[in-house]
């Protein structure tokens, strides 16, 4: 970005020469003076711009990038507390290319703050079954167990419970299971598992 001496000295460059160019510190000085501090406003604003063109660090923008991506399908906005996580939400939605494979959806895990692992089902063969393993029926390769950490999980305890209550109950993640079930692949069915429930 250009400094206001550089603007005058720009502008100066364009007065004629010889017996009609301008005396310095004249009317035409005057004038310059005041396009010039116009033109590095201009220049600033410019150069604020460039920190709106990403979500990441957008803040004028930010609701402009929001209001063409529109409501989370999944209703992940709804939960957001500042501007960093809406930040980080625009910036995912606005850079999301789709994906049809585990490795896809492991990423998609870390980037939503989840250590998630995924497991594929194969339909058992005769001939190649073991002693012990399971009976794993024809249409199951396309079911993924997706386990994931439970949000909250609360043991019973004596004293504190009573008779009657479950012996422990958790929170599922129901943002990112939307999520998941909104990007899957159409022929999959996603089973949701969480560790430490």
């Amino acid at each position: 970005m250009r400094r206001f001496a550089d603007i005058i000295r720009a502008l100066r460059a364009h007065w004629p020469f010889g017996f009609a160019r301008p005396a310095e510190g004249g009317v035409m000085d005057a004038i310059y003076e005041a396009v010039a501090g116009e033109i590095l406003t201009a220049e600033q604003a410019a150069a604020a711009m460039m920190n709106e063109i990403d979500p990441r660090t957008a803040e004028h923008c930010l609701a402009d990038f929001e209001r063409v991506l529109g409501p989370d399908p999944a209703k992940r906005d709804l939960a957001l507390s500042g501007i960093d996580d809406r930040r980080k939400l625009a910036h995912q939605r606005w850079t999301a290319k789709g994906g049809q494979s585990i490795p896809y959806f492991l990423r998609i895990g870390e980037m939503l703050g989840l250590a998630i692992t995924i497991t594929e089902f194969w339909p058992s063969r005769a001939g190649v079954l073991r002693a012990g393993t399971p009976l794993i029926a024809e249409g199951e390769q396309f079911t993924w167990l997706i386990s994931m950490p439970a949000v909250d999980v609360s043991a019973f305890r004596a004293g504190r419970n009573r008779a009657g209550q479950s012996l422990a109950a958790f929170e599922v993640n129901g943002s990112a299971e939307a999520y998941f079930q909104l990007i899957k692949p159409a022929h999959t069915r996603l089973i949701f598992q969480y560790s430490g429930a």
